[in-house]
């Protein structure tokens, strides 16, 4: 019964922040995460409302509970990849959309991001090789990133 609660909190929680009201999603995914304490998913999700309103602690708190409770959450990592490269965090940035795209390897965004992050670190050949991979995964941005450097992809 206290699953199913979670459930339809997490699944409210989710509407707010698709809605861009992070306060209410971080007060319903925390009460799911009262409901169930090994809710990965609400962990995570519940860490990018706070990553969406600049809270990068709590928000790098709950991605690695989330990842704690379950490592197979390509998504999450891809959150928290996200966050380390906000804070210039490029090596562990890596790391995490490697981990996403080890388990998704389909994950356009985290080629994509991967390899801006290698391009900071002067990583030009592995950069354009990343932002190839998710132009040819279809990625709008990764195609126009690489047109503007007049690269075939």
């Amino acid at each position: 019964m206290k699953k199913r609660e979670a459930n339809t909190y997490f699944t409210l929680g989710l509407r707010f922040l698709h809605d861009d009201d992070c306060k209410r999603a971080i007060s319903l995914l925390s009460i799911a995460i009262d409901l169930d304490s090994h809710f990965a998913e609400a962990y995570g999700f519940r860490g990018l409302a706070y990553f969406t309103q600049g809270t990068y602690q709590e928000a790098m708190e709950d991605y690695n509970a989330a990842l704690s409770l379950d490592h197979s959450l390509d998504e999450i990592y891809y959150f928290r990849a996200t966050l380390q490269l906000v804070e210039k965090h490029y090596e562990e940035a890596i790391k995490d959309f490697s981990s996403a795209i080890e388990l998704n390897k389909y994950f356009a965004e985290a080629y994509f991001y991967r390899g801006i992050c290698k391009g900071l670190l002067d990583d030009e050949k592995g950069g354009t090789y990343d932002i190839k991979a998710a132009a040819s995964l279809g990625m709008p941005e990764a195609q126009k990133t690489l047109n503007g450097k007049g690269i075939v992809w």
